[in-house]
């Protein structure tokens, strides 16, 4: 099997799970509140700000191929603590083992990837190669949450479960049969470069993009935090079922509303997709209000969908704007530190969620963070459209698309 072909499995395995955000439910059936769930959630994003640079290190003087496989040994290891989660204390364990595990397999899988083609003469394929990856996994991903959603619902959480456990366990054999041609040492310590991009991230052109990122960000992920036992429970009620009894359902609609959409955004006429990015601060909180306002189960869902197709069309144009704004140089370490900042203040985030869900109730926090998160997209877009934002917010890697006919 050739290195391509290598790679576009391993990228299968790694990202064709079958448990997906019922994770939440499962947490759930074991006795755990939102409040806990909400507080490992915050221990788990607040891991990839505490490990991206000691993991960094690992990938940059050692090997990126050692902090790939080394990654995925971790995650096998999570994945066991996960299978034989027994209370709040085993939470914390798995939330703490999982993020140290993804932090040694960020950044490095992509450098050791795109390091070989290179030196295979192919790095000009990396593009297209990405591309078809996403276009297999993201069905792929789809297909295997809505299995696992049913699997859960007839034999428990457990099949599901082992299932991505056997999964995990063949993404790290794949790994390791894939060589790591070469590997060049970089000339400043990972530490110092880190600490001069954090200087760098507040340059007024990065800095309020990262805080629009970060709002919308927030306002994405309040809408599909505890989504599941949210449509759950409506469509529990609807159909006299209990929040179990709807998994397979979850699962499918989980395929439907969160990861199918994703092909939609990609692939939005550029001029549709520049709209979705502009609009992206206001309309996502007022799509999560209207979740709650009106508790009908098909209109959760497609408002689900559009909320999907709107913040990936989101994330593809900041993705490339910002990319447009690095100099090549710094451009790893600063979307490292960038990640570092924004997983911080997720972590805070899902840190008071959790306690709002259990203090409010499901609906009553939903709608009270949409509005909040509302009043901050509208200050950006006050100060894009009125205000001083407006040059540092716009798209200028726009300039060079060709007009549409």
């Amino acid at each position: 099997m050739d290195i391509v072909k290598r790679y576009t499995l391993l990228y299968i395995f790694m990202n064709t799970g079958f448990i997906g955000n019922l994770l939440i439910v499962y947490y759930l059936s074991k006795g755990l509140t939102y409040a806990q769930i909400g507080i490992a959630t915050s221990i788990l994003t607040a891991g990839f700000f505490l490990f991206e640079v000691p993991t960094g290190v690992v990938a940059d003087k050692m090997s990126r191929k050692l902090s790939v496989l080394v990654g995925f040994a971790i995650n096998i290891t999570a994945m066991i603590f996960l299978i034989f989660l027994r209370g709040f204390p085993m939470l914390l364990i798995y939330a703490i083992v999982a993020s140290f595990g993804a932090t040694f397999v960020s950044g490095s899988l992509q450098a050791w990837l795109f390091d070989n083609l290179k030196h295979l003469g192919m790095e000009r394929e990396y593009r297209s190669l990405m591309r078809d990856i996403k276009t297999l996994t993201i069905p792929l991903s789809a297909l295997a949450i809505a299995i696992g959603g049913i699997l859960a619902q007839l034999y428990g959480f457990w099949l599901p479960l082992l299932l991505t456990l056997i999964l995990e366990i063949a993404t790290l054999i794949v790994a390791y049969t894939i060589p790591e041609y070469e590997f060049k040492k970089p000339e400043r310590s990972y530490l110092s470069h880190t600490l001069h991009s954090f200087k760098d991230i507040l340059q007024p052109q990065l800095f309020w993009l990262v805080v629009l990122s970060i709002t919308v960000v927030m306002a994405t992920n309040q809408f599909r935090k505890f989504f599941e036992p949210y449509l759950g429970e409506i469509l529990a009620k609807s159909l006299g079922t209990t929040l179990m009894g709807t998994l397979g359902l979850l699962g499918i609609v989980e395929s439907i509303v969160k990861i199918i959409p994703r092909l939609i955004g990609v692939r939005l006429r550029d001029s549709w997709s520049v709209k979705a990015y502009s609009l992206a601060p206001v309309v996502i909180p007022v799509l999560t209000a209207l979740s709650v306002v009106y508790q009908n189960p098909l209109w959760i869902i497609a408002i689900g969908i559009f909320v999907t197709v709107i913040h990936t069309a989101f994330s593809f144009n900041l993705g490339i704007e910002i990319q447009y704004r690095i100099p090549s140089e710094k451009r790893a370490t600063i979307l490292s530190v960038y990640s570092m900042v924004s997983a911080l203040v997720m972590s805070v985030f899902y840190f008071i969620y959790g306690f709002a869900v259990d203090w409010l109730g499901l609906g009553e926090a939903r709608l009270v963070f949409a509005i909040a998160l509302l009043v901050a997209g509208i200050f950006l877009k006050a100060g894009e459209i009125v205000g001083p934002l407006g040059e540092t917010l716009r798209l200028r890697h726009t300039e060079a698309i060709p007009n549409e006919r």
